[in-house]
């Protein structure tokens, strides 16, 4: 309809009615294009507001998985502990204690990181969808590492083939089978409780000649203290993920309306 009026009124000579035809016709694509960048705009505004949620999200999954190998490590010290007071000359540990004590040590553990989302994002250039350049680069930060994999997290002490290598198979299936880890659902994943007391039915004498072993061995003490403090540092580590997953968690929360 606007070209046969810019037709017409061509024919016509009529200058300026031309003009207005043209004016509306640019006036009109302008707002055309203008509603096209809004809505756009908008619908990225959406989709960051999605994927800051799932962000949130992952990150409490992080805290979960976290906090379930911190509990699992608390139980492991505390074994540790048990063996050490043993080798120290504690008398009320008893041999089957400290057997216990000095095997549930070597117990080991994970946490899962949890970057779906974030790799989803960085992969797609869905990132750049979040205009807080503070808030980008808070994320780009935390997940710069994955903390699952970690050295200092991850590494496992000399103690555990020390004592799995010199411990009698028959006693550490015992225990295996009698206290061993209970596998439970966490954060999409799954982790393991180390329960916190364990009696063994093994004939005493059994546990009296594991108990000497044990004893025996050079540098037993030595190793089971180097094992408590690589467990320390992990801990140590696993506290403060935690702790930068909450500040992030938090300025999300900041961001979201």
């Amino acid at each position: 309809m606007i070209l046969r009026s810019v037709a017409k009124h061509v024919k016509d000579q009529n200058w300026f009615a031309v003009f207005l035809d043209l004016l509306i016709v640019v006036f009109g694509v302008f707002i055309g294009i203008q509603v096209s960048n809004w809505n756009v705009e908008l619908a990225g505004e959406k989709q960051a507001k999605v994927l800051l949620k799932r962000i949130q999200h992952d990150l409490n999954n992080d805290i979960l998985s976290i906090n379930a190998e911190l509990d699992y490590q608390a139980v492991v010290r505390n074994y540790a502990m048990t063996a050490i007071e043993a080798l120290n000359g504690d008398p009320s540990i008893s041999d089957e204690q400290f057997v216990i004590g000095a095997y549930q040590a070597t117990q080991i553990n994970t946490a899962w990181s949890n970057r779906a989302t974030y790799n989803e994002m960085l992969s797609t250039g869905q990132i750049n969808l979040i205009k807080d350049e503070a808030l980008k680069a808070q994320i780009f930060g935390y997940f710069a590492v994955d903390f699952s994999t970690v050295n200092l997290v991850v590494k496992i002490a000399p103690y555990r083939e020390f004592i799995r290598g010199h411990l009698p198979v028959a006693i550490q299936d015992a225990i295996k089978a009698q206290c061993g880890d209970e596998v439970f659902e966490v954060a999409n994943a799954f982790s393991a409780i180390l329960p916190s007391t364990c009696d063994l039915d093994v004939a005493d004498q059994d546990i009296h000649e594991a108990a000497n072993l044990l004893r025996s061995l050079p540098q037993m003490k030595f190793n089971l203290q180097f094992q408590i403090a690589v467990n320390d540092t992990k801990v140590f580590n696993y506290q403060q993920f935690v702790n930068e997953s909450k500040k992030l968690m938090a300025s999300i929360k900041e961001h979201q309306p």
